[in-house]
Formats: C-alpha cells, structure tokens, sequence
C-alpha cells in the first residue's frame, strides 16, 4: 500500500500565517512599551545682565504611555533649582508631556551645568533599578553685568557759627554709589543720604564706592574736622553778629553759669569722671576758648582747668553787669580705698593677716580620769570573774576524782 503526503489545505496555511503574523506584532508592543520608560532632558540658558548670573530653563520629558513623578538626582552649575518632584503626565504619542524646572542665579563665570533626575511611573516601573536621565548644557563663562562710567556726587561738611554749635556733614542722594562714613579712627559704615551734626573736633571721613555695574570717575574720597566759630561777639577769628534790624529790639537774656562735678571715688574702687554740663538757653552759645561748645555734659581730666564764655546769638543781648566768663577747675585724682571683698555675702573691708590665728578645737570626747577609772574598774571585776570560774573548774574536776560520778 502506498502512502501520499498530505498536503495542507490553503484555509489551514492561511490561518496559521495570521496567527504569526499577530504574534509578532504584538510581541514587538510588548517590547516597545518595556523599553519606552524614560526621560526626555534638555536644557537653554539665558544671561541676565542686571545681576551676572545666567538662568538655565531644563525641560523633563515622559516618553511614556503612563503618568510619572519626575525628582531630582543631582544638578552642577551653581544656583537654585525650582521645579522638582514634579508629576508628568501620559503620553500616549508625540509631543510628550513635560514638567519645567528652572536653575537660577547660576554665576556669570560658569562654563557648563548639568541636571540629572529620576523617573517613577504608575505602573511600578522601574521595578528594580532607578530610571537615571540626564543632560548638559553649554555655557559661554561671560556673563557680566555692563559697566558704564560716572562722576558721583560730592560729600559736603559744614562747620559750627556763632549761631549753631555744631557742625554737620551731608551725604548725597546717588544712583550710582553708596556712601560709607568713618568718625574719627572708627570703621567705615555704610550711611544713607541725609545731613548728619557732629560736634566741633570730630574727624569725618566719607568714601563713595560704585554700585554694581558703575564705574566712578573723579574723586570718591572726602575728610574733615569740624571747627568751631571762633571768637564770636568781638576778636579777630570771626565779626561780630549783625545787629537786629530797624526798629526791632533786641532781647535781653542773661548767661546761666556753667558747673563741674567732680570725680568721687565709688564702692568699685575707681574714681568717677569729672565734667561739666553747659546749660541750654536760647540766644546764648557757649565757647570753649575759641571753639563752640554744645549744651549738655563734657568729661575733663583729673587737675584740669576749663575756660568757658557766654556768646549773645544774634537778635539778643546781655543785660548790664551780666557774667559772662567762668573758670572751672577740676580736682587732682583722688585715692580710692580698695573695693571691698564680698564672700558668701559677707563684705570684708579689710585684708586678712599675713599669718593665720592658730585654730582651737573644742574638745568633744569623754573626761580622760573619769573613763580611765571606770577602765580599771572593769578590768580589775573581768580578772575576779576569770580567777572565780579557774576555782570552781577545780574544785569539780576534784569531786569527781573523789566520787567517780
């Protein structure tokens, strides 16, 4: 008998090259949508002229076809980054869907920044190790502010009159500078716009410094003392006040004196600073020799001698007889005691001796005759005790040597 091969029917091989052909496809969706979990980074830099510092736009993509929480891994460059986590959602084709994170205030000098972030989707993925995605940006290092140049406005000072006692420097309102002011050997300190008094003798130096994107042209550096008015009301140093004008009279006032106080010596052991206090009242102004004196209080040194002169103001005038000199004389230092000494609160005003009292115990244990009699007394009754029991031992081992029993 002789067999045929059977030969497939065309429906069977038809069936069969769709069902391969369906599972490729599907296979290759399978594998397409296994390694479609990514990231999509890149990043375009701006320079902001007005500070320096360049500001870097990145933007993280979802390739994906499900929702993902985007955070960040690390970032080089500089700044602050904004922006992350963020959500991204699906994207089912092309344009994907992204988050916007901003790197700000990176520095002008920078060459290059990087961001590197981490992808978690809602479907579990990664489902062992971190989605790591990444990229960099190019930055030119040149990002300056622009500079132009400029002549800055000039400090002024002003010194005492006869009619102001005190002197005063003037700190300019400027666009293109800030202005720093030193008193005497003090530090600089930045200063506002504005007039600011000082006393005569006070050492004023102010310099100006350019703001960001300024460059200062010409002189950026004043100093002063201020000086007093002179001798005013006569004298050569400076005229006298104009008199009052037609027909007004002028007012009369009479000088208040000017006190000291003296130094006195307090509980610390120091002596206090001596000082006179020159009185406030209107049309007077008071001097210091030749140089105006405030009113209020001036320390003077221990021994020294002050001359202070009452100075009619303009509009004004002494009365007839008024006193208008006075000399005040401070005392030499004193010698202040020693602070005294304060111990568990208990003041001690005088030192302790050289050499320390030889301390006195009181006595606290028994009378020593009456404790050694009542010692004999015991030993004497405790060896009548022992003598007794010696005795009686004998005498019983006797009896029974005598009685057998």
């Amino acid at each position: 008998m002789r067999l045929h091969p059977r030969i497939p029917r065309p429906r069977s091989i038809g069936a069969v090259a769709i069902s391969i052909g369906l599972g490729s496809v599907a296979s290759f969706a399978l594998v397409t949508d296994a390694s479609a979990h990514a990231n999509v980074v890149h990043g375009s830099a701006v320079c902001n002229q007005t500070d320096g510092t360049y500001t870097i736009t990145w933007t993280v993509e979802n390739d994906y076809n499900a929702s993902e929480t985007a955070s960040e891994v690390s970032n080089t460059g500089g700044g602050t980054l904004s922006g992350l986590p963020a959500t991204i959602a699906a994207s089912p084709h092309t344009p994907y869907s992204a988050a916007t994170v901003t790197q700000a205030g990176v520095p002008g000098a920078t060459t290059t920044a990087s961001l590197t972030v981490n992808g978690v989707w809602s479907d579990g993925y990664p489902y062992k190790s971190p989605q790591h995605d990444g990229a960099s940006v190019t930055l030119g290092g040149n990002c300056v502010i622009p500079t132009s140049s400029t002549t800055t406005a000039a400090a002024t000072f002003t010194n005492a009159t006869c009619t102001v006692a005190t002197g005063s420097y003037t700190i300019p309102s400027s666009t293109v500078a800030d202005y720093f002011v030193a008193i005497g050997n003090g530090a600089p300190v930045a200063a506002p716009a504005g007039t600011i008094s000082e006393a005569v003798g006070t050492l004023i130096k102010i310099t100006a410094q350019a703001k960001p994107g300024k460059t200062l042209t010409g002189t950026t550096a004043w100093s002063a003392t201020i000086s007093g008015a002179g001798t005013c009301g006569g004298g050569s140093s400076s005229p006298p006040p104009p008199p009052p004008p037609p027909g007004v009279s002028a007012v009369v006032v009479t000088p208040a004196a000017p006190t000291i106080t003296q130094g006195v010596c307090t509980t610390s052991g120091k002596e206090s600073a001596a000082f006179y206090v020159i009185p406030g009242l209107t049309g007077v102004t008071y001097l210091n020799g030749s140089t105006g004196v405030a009113a209020g209080k001036h320390t003077v040194a221990y021994g020294s001698t002050t001359t202070i002169t009452a100075v009619a103001l303009t509009g004004y005038t002494f009365s007839g007889g008024a006193t208008t000199g006075w000399t005040l004389t401070a005392n030499k230092a004193a010698t202040c005691a020693a602070a005294p000494t304060v111990v568990l609160g208990v003041t001690f005003t005088q030192p302790p001796p050289k050499t320390p009292p030889v301390a006195v115990l009181p006595f606290t244990g028994q009378p020593v005759v009456q404790t050694t009699l009542v010692g004999i007394g015991l030993l004497l009754a405790g060896g009548l005790l022992v003598a007794s029991s010696r005795r009686h031992r004998l005498s019983h081992l006797t009896w029974i040597d005598r009685t057998g029993k």
